[in-house]
């Protein structure tokens, strides 16, 4: 199975830019998809069940909400790695993650001994920062609706202002000037729109982290031409239109740091034709 990198929704792909990845790539699901999607796969890794991304979502929202700007506390929290948690909800939540883990008698860790916990404590950061990831996405795309559908009134109104004129009429009006001031207005009208919710670019280096600590080994493939371009800007080895090299090297790491060994995962990141070297 192949990941779609750095988005989380199939929605934020144009159309093209879906039909040209290949057959089976999937969206990683921080915990909030459906779990029924066909389209999203929930990492193995993950910490933190359904029920549980919901509530640290919630929560770390309701704390934006009372400190700042819900769409900044998303934003900061992205860039800050997730740090956002109340204390006293955020300790009962993971006290519960704990729990969880001691039930199913299983070996959560790839690591052992003193990395164990650090590993632990970086996969729930690593989620949380996704579940943020998603929550701006969905504004994202909230903000796409919004802007469509306000396009479009506007489009009614240009056309309102000057309707179309009557087959056969061609001969100089005396309000032809007025006519023209007309339609240069719904021309106008027509173009306005809210800002580009795209330019609301997400911190994608800080996403690969996460996908190499929630997935390590996993194929990703992107899209993104300005992705590919800066790794390749970077140095990064490249072969067959696939760069292969360590998280830390794709994430912008001179090393890999002493205190996250997880970060030195091989990772292949694929891409589609529209990134690809010449494209």
């Amino acid at each position: 199975m192949t990941l779609y990198f750095p988005h989380l929704h199939p929605d934020l792909l144009p159309d093209a830019e879906r039909q040209a990845l290949p057959g089976g790539v999937r969206f990683l699901d921080p915990g909030l998809a459906n779990p029924e999607s066909p389209d999203h796969a929930l990492p193995e890794n993950a910490p933190f069940d359904r029920r549980l991304a919901k509530a640290i979502l919630a929560d770390t929202m309701r704390f934006g909400e009372s400190v700042a700007n819900p769409r900044d506390i998303a934003v900061h929290g992205l860039l800050q790695q997730a740090q956002a948690l109340a204390p006293e909800s955020g300790r009962l939540v993971l006290a519960e993650v704990e729990r969880s883990i001691a039930r199913a008698g299983g070996k959560p860790e790839a690591f052992t001994g003193a990395v164990a916990e650090p590993l632990l404590e970086a996969r729930r950061q690593a989620q949380t920062l996704l579940l943020l990831a998603w929550n701006l996405e969905e504004r994202m795309l909230d903000l796409r609706q919004i802007d469509q559908g306000l396009r479009d009134s506007w489009a009614r109104l240009g056309e309102s202002v000057h309707p179309a004129e009557e087959a056969g009429q061609g001969a100089a009006d005396p309000g032809g000037e007025a006519d023209g001031d007309a339609l240069a207005m719904g021309a106008m009208l027509s173009g306005l729109g809210l800002p580009d919710s795209d330019d609301e670019a997400l911190p994608w280096r800080r996403i690969l982290e996460a996908f190499a600590v929630l997935a390590p080994g996993q194929d990703l493939v992107t899209a993104d031409a300005a992705i590919a371009q800066t790794l390749r800007e970077a140095g990064v080895p490249e072969t067959g239109g696939a760069f292969e090299a360590p998280a830390w090297l794709l994430s912008g790491l001179d090393r890999c740091p002493a205190a996250r060994p997880w970060l030195d995962v091989p990772v292949r990141l694929a891409c589609v034709a529209s990134a690809a070297k010449g494209a």
